[in-house]
């Protein structure tokens, strides 16, 4: 008998095609889409020319000329019209899809659901945790049904931000704490890059940072302190792990990677 759980989570789909669906995508966002192959997925920052968060999305590539974008709910149309400005005379098209992101969480997970169309890594690489994006009626189901709820308790323990509830849009990109998976440092050119490299150069850290704290009881929306100060604010719980955003002048919490 499996202990692995699943359920539809709330995010919003996007399907990018077209025959210069790849290097599009690879022109506008933070990660290096260049090297995606079909069957997997990487997380990107999506950012405004001025540096400042737009979105934080998974790509997924499920052939060589189709993507999807997913993105946490009420955020797909914002990314569409952001990816819309520079298309230009790309030949791709984007559009948004009733495709489902069915999570599955327990031992074992990526294993027992096994290879297939639509996979995609949710947070950190973890043999216990697995999404797959498409279709309803084509995706597998495995386990226990549970609560998308339950889910987000388990995102919150594996330290991964949600935009609009801990990554804010017009956030400076060291905010999120994931600019070690979600931007790359080595490919060319794309709207925001400089602002990203400029911090990164000079080691600056961002005024607000998003860090991992045990969560003793705190709830969603408490102040967290030092020293009879407040530094920072909780934006999610999981069982034993809140996120919060915490001032950069505070020690308060671990980083998220």
């Amino acid at each position: 008998m499996t202990n692995i759980v699943w359920a539809d989570i709330a995010r919003e789909v996007i399907v990018v095609q077209g025959d210069d669906a790849q290097t599009f995508l690879h022109s506008q966002l933070a990660n290096d889409i260049a090297s995606l192959d079909v069957g997997t997925s990487i997380h990107s920052l999506l950012l405004e020319p001025t540096g400042h968060v737009s979105a934080l999305v998974r790509v997924v590539r499920h052939e060589d000329i189709v993507f999807t974008l997913d993105v946490d709910a009420g955020f797909a149309d914002a990314v569409i019209a952001r990816l819309q400005r520079f298309v230009l005379r790309a030949k791709v098209t984007m559009s948004r899809s009733d495709w489902v992101v069915r999570a599955f969480r327990g031992p074992d997970a990526v294993r027992e659901i096994g290879v297939g169309p639509g996979r995609a890594v949710p947070y950190w690489d973890s043999a216990d945790e697995i999404d797959v994006v498409g279709d309803a009626s084509h995706v597998l189901t495995l386990g226990e049904e549970t609560e998308p709820e339950r889910i987000d308790y388990s995102r919150a323990d594996a330290r991964w931000p949600k935009l609009g509830v801990d990554i804010l849009v017009g956030d400076i990109p060291g905010t999120t704490g994931i600019l070690s998976v979600a931007v790359s440092f080595t490919k060319g050119c794309y709207p925001g890059q400089e602002l990203v490299e400029r911090m990164d150069s000079r080691g600056t850290t961002a005024p607000v940072v998003i860090r991992a704290l045990p969560r003793e009881g705190l709830g969603v929306g408490a102040r967290v302190t030092e020293n009879n100060q407040s530094v920072g604010t909780v934006t999610s719980i999981g069982a034993h792990i809140a996120l919060a955003r915490i001032a950069r002048s505070s020690t308060v919490g671990e980083p998220l990677v």
